[in-house]
């Protein structure tokens, strides 16, 4: 199918050509048409066209579903907040490529293709931004990233990720599997399945969410519900707002009144709402009263906007503390909260990982190494960091009551990296190096008691302990003596 595009010819006639949607190099689905990526659903939709929708979704075609969240999400603050809050803590994370091992060794050549790959991955500025499309799939239940391909040194590498929108798939009734439902915006790919047709290309994510069938999967059933009677919610708030504090305009016209003094009334009252001035008949008579007492403007509407809001925190995060303001909660509660939050970042965040080793490193290591090297596992660092200090001492603690620690592990949990064969390093392992020893003598310690000789008596000044040095005999009597002067003769 084409799309039929208007263009002006230089005559200034214009001119229907026929415009055939292609990929970019490197991409086996192109961007759709403007016309062919999104409808409206949202502003007047009744709570019947919601249920016809998710029908359509159950029934195996989300497109207008994907439409609604997405819409949904644009128009909530709440939502997009919580949603945003989960997809940027994933992809502000830090991680690391680790080779396999068998008891915490790992051949020569899985370390050397782990390293190829984490420098490759880090040399990516869209890497970012795979990890938050990968944890934007708990809402709708799948995400779908194409992985752009190119050449660096004789290897072939990812160059670029390019997210697929989700409305552009549909599940097979008959196995339930995705496949393309882009209706002639690629030739061809109409009901193809990506992952099997086109190996190593796509990044593909199923969080199990619901655990239900992958088209009833994700988050944005419950959201959509929550998010639009929020919104319904608002508006009626903000009616009432608008008829809070404004005079009451009561209008009475006389029993023998014809039908014209009434809508003659009625126009009077609409021109009173606007520019305040009207010309009154006999036959009626209009009060303007203002409303007196206080008005509760919002205590329904308020209590169900903050309840709504509150049901999307906990179905995102887990709880609510983290996301809005409670007064009835202590540092305790909000403390339990908030490892729950974490809970399931690290769950999601172990899980994207998995589909990160399953469909991109996997396909590097395949397209460069072959079969025989062992494919590296991509893992999220989600732990807190320790303080070194305390840690330390703890370890010299433990190691001097018998404790064996194992060196790898004590690595891991201090955040350092082991040191590679032949790297210098500033300890006194195998690895030592080329690292003087001035910088891995032991400090020079000024609280160290004094040197004794020996037998427990503190050693001379100016010694180190060792034994003094034996008398020298005295001479004999009047050797090395000086001759006493003779005494001087008296004057006669």
């Amino acid at each position: 199918m084409t799309r039929a595009s208007r263009v002006r010819t230089s005559k200034g006639a214009p001119v229907l050509i026929e415009k055939k949607p292609r990929a970019p190099k490197g991409q086996v689905l192109g961007e759709p048409p403007l016309w062919a990526q999104g409808v409206r659903l949202g502003g007047g939709i009744t709570p019947a066209q919601i249920s016809t929708v998710m029908r359509e979704a159950d029934a195996g075609y989300p497109a207008r579903l994907v439409d609604l969240a997405n819409e949904c999400r644009q128009r909530d603050s709440h939502l997009q907040a919580v949603l945003a809050s989960l997809e940027l803590s994933i992809a502000g994370l830090g991680w690391a490529v680790v080779a396999p091992s068998i008891d915490g060794k790992a051949k020569a050549r899985d370390k050397k293709a782990a390293r190829w790959v984490e420098s490759v991955l880090r040399s990516l500025p869209g890497l970012p931004l795979l990890f938050a499309h990968l944890a934007g799939a708990v809402l709708h239940g799948y995400a779908v990233v194409e992985i752009v391909w190119g050449k660096k040194a004789d290897k072939l590498v990812p160059v670029d990720f390019v997210f697929v929108s989700p409305r552009r798939f549909y599940f097979d009734p008959d196995d339930g599997r995705l496949l393309v439902y882009d209706v002639g915006v690629i030739n061809g790919l109409v009901g193809v399945d990506l992952a099997k047709t086109f190996p190593n290309k796509f990044v593909f994510s199923y969080p199990r969410v619901t655990g239900d069938v992958r088209p009833r999967e994700g988050l944005q059933r419950p959201l959509v519900w929550m998010s639009v009677m929020r919104n319904w919610t608002l508006a009626d708030w903000l009616k009432t707002g608008e008829m809070s504090w404004k005079p009451w305009r009561i209008g009475t016209y006389k029993k023998n009144a014809g039908n014209d003094d009434r809508l003659d009334l009625e126009t009077v009252m609409r021109r009173m709402t606007t520019d305040l001035s009207a010309v009154i008949p006999e036959t009626t008579e209009i009060k303007v009263e203002w409303p007196g007492g206080r008005a509760a403007t919002g205590s329904t509407h308020e209590a169900l906007v903050k309840c709504f809001a509150g049901e999307m925190s906990k179905a995102v995060l887990g709880q609510t503390e983290t996301t809005e303001s409670s007064t009835s909660s202590g540092f305790a509660q909000a403390k339990v909260h908030d490892d729950v939050r974490r809970d399931l970042l690290e769950a999601r965040a172990k899980q994207i990982a998995s589909d990160i080793t399953l469909w991109l490193i996997g396909a590097m290591i395949r397209a460069n190494f072959g079969p025989d090297v062992a494919v590296p596992c991509f893992e999220f660092q989600t732990k807190d960091e320790i303080d070194l200090q305390a840690f330390s001492l703890a370890l010299v603690t433990l190691r001097d009551a018998g404790m064996e620690i194992p060196v790898a592990w004590a690595h891991d949990r201090a955040g350092i990296p082991e040191p590679k064969d032949g790297e210098p390093v500033l300890g006194k392992g195998k690895n030592r190096g080329n690292v003087p020893d001035s910088i891995l003598a032991p400090p020079t310690d000024t609280n160290q008691p004094p040197p004794t000789d020996g037998s427990g008596a503190p050693a001379p000044d100016g010694t180190d302990g060792a034994k003094p040095p034996e008398p020298k005999p005295a001479p004999e009597a009047g050797a090395g003596k000086k001759p006493e002067p003779k005494p001087a003769k008296k004057a006669a």
